[in-house]
């Protein structure tokens, strides 16, 4: 999807994550977007949302204004959007097609180009690139009763356990089924934890996430949900979107 200003450039804070967020829940119809904000897919006690989107693909120029980092795109901005639903699809493709002219911040734009990507042939092994960086966490409970948010790097042994029981979950929610094979691997190829390395803020939240270029093997039905609503945690903010990787370094 790509968006045009009507206004000139189009400056966002740095941490625009819940800004894209806002502005795709904005463009679905009402019920939609009121179902997937306030309840998303239920499994158990987690709740999942089913779609990703990516960074803004365009390059911004970094600049501060009253002492805060903003990025500045000359005119357009444009990201991918994904989801395993067609009702979603179908739903924020019809909207900003009718709708046309948004908000985004002080930013007025509109959509000026949406073109639909076909899903690639998904096998037990493929090379991913991250479009937004990929994240997986998990809570433990402190001994003052507070709670604590453990993010996992790819090079550890938790992360790849994490991932692969998010997939599961997400999975059995979508299909109320088990996936035939419950095993996927996510390997590094070109990677390096201080290059790779994002801490991203989500409202105040402060989010630690990895980029780069991996391997993903094992399930092919994991793998391809994990193409169509993002690998890892946080996907509704905008985390663990990918697309296969044709070569060339990261």
């Amino acid at each position: 999807m790509t968006f045009e200003s009507l206004n000139g450039d189009i400056t966002l804070p740095v941490h625009y994550n819940f800004i894209i967020q806002s502005l795709i829940y904005k463009i679905l119809s009402p019920i939609i977007s009121t179902k997937l904000h306030n309840h998303g897919f239920k499994y158990e006690k987690r709740s999942f949302k089913l779609f990703t989107f990516s960074r803004i693909l365009e390059k911004g120029i970094k600049n501060k204004i009253n002492g805060r980092e903003y990025l500045r795109f000359k005119n357009s901005i444009s990201f991918i959007f994904s989801s395993p639903l067609e009702d979603i699809i179908s739903d924020l493709g019809a909207r900003s097609i009718k709708e046309r002219e948004f908000s985004l911040l002080k930013n007025k734009i509109y959509l000026s180009k949406i073109r639909i990507i076909t899903t690639p042939r998904i096998e037990n092994n493929v090379k991913i690139k991250f479009l937004s960086p990929v994240t997986i966490h998990s809570t433990i409970r402190l001994p003052d009763g507070s709670k604590k948010c453990i993010y996992y790097k790819p090079i550890d042994n938790h992360f790849k356990t994490l991932i692969e029981k998010n997939l599961i979950k997400k999975f059995i929610t979508l299909y109320k089924r088990e996936p035939l094979n419950t095993e996927i691997n996510i390997i590094p190829i070109y990677f390096s934890v201080k290059r790779n390395f994002h801490l991203i803020k989500f409202k105040d939240t402060p989010i630690e996430a990895f980029d780069g270029i991996f391997e993903l093997n094992g399930s092919d039905e994991l793998i391809k949900l994990s193409y169509e609503t993002g690998l890892g945690d946080k996907n509704s903010e905008g985390f663990g979107l990918w697309e296969i990787w044709k070569g060339g370094k990261s």
